[in-house]
């Protein structure tokens, strides 16, 4: 009878460490995206879809508003300024929160304000200076901002350039405070459409 009590204790304490580390291990794992793969540089945090000068996921710049829309991926507007207005990502597409640029029907960027969608290369809201710096290197333009003192506006040409597209990083002096990627010259439009 002792053996038998025994034995239950021993494996209810087990089971308490089981749970006990289970429950501490939860979010270690990291994600890693964009072309370098998971063996390179760690990132911060990455998130599901990373941005490029290309678009997000199946939102390519260039496409129309028309495609998207029939494929699920972003919502109609109405009252849209068929000349230039933004549309948002349709509800369950799996697009996460972004603001896209329509121009005469066509994808011309893609505007990311809040939440974690991060670039290919890792880079995502809150990040400093000097990370862009040291990731972009050589294909990184700065420029000062139009409306924050100290701000600037970091552009990315990179291989892209051939293309007419970017990435521009809008930050306070300090850290990156929103991103877009498109084509030129809508990306670097400060005012959105006007």
């Amino acid at each position: 009878m002792k053996t038998q009590r025994s034995i239950a204790a021993s494996f209810a304490v087990t089971m308490l460490v089981v749970a006990v580390v289970s429950a501490c291990n939860k979010g270690d794992e990291k994600a890693v995206k964009g072309p370098n793969g998971p063996n390179a540089a760690g990132h911060d945090s990455v998130s599901d879809i990373a941005l490029s000068e290309d678009g997000l996921g199946q939102i390519q710049i260039g496409m129309t508003l028309d495609d998207a829309v029939n494929m699920g991926l972003l919502n109609e507007n109405p009252n849209m300024n068929p000349r230039c207005d933004f549309v948002y990502p349709a509800v369950g597409s799996g697009i996460p929160d972004v603001g896209v640029m329509v121009v005469r029907g066509k994808i011309a960027r893609i505007d990311v304000d809040t939440g974690s969608v991060t670039t290919e290369d890792g880079v995502k809201i809150g990040d400093s200076e000097d990370k862009v710096k040291s990731v972009y290197g050589d294909d990184l333009t700065i420029e000062p901002h139009k409306y924050i003192t100290g701000g600037h506006y970091m552009t990315v040409m990179g291989d892209s350039a051939s293309a007419g597209k970017a990435l521009v990083f809008e930050t306070d002096g300090a850290h990156v405070s929103n991103f877009r990627a498109g084509r030129m010259p809508e990306v670097k439009w400060v005012e959105g459409c006007s």
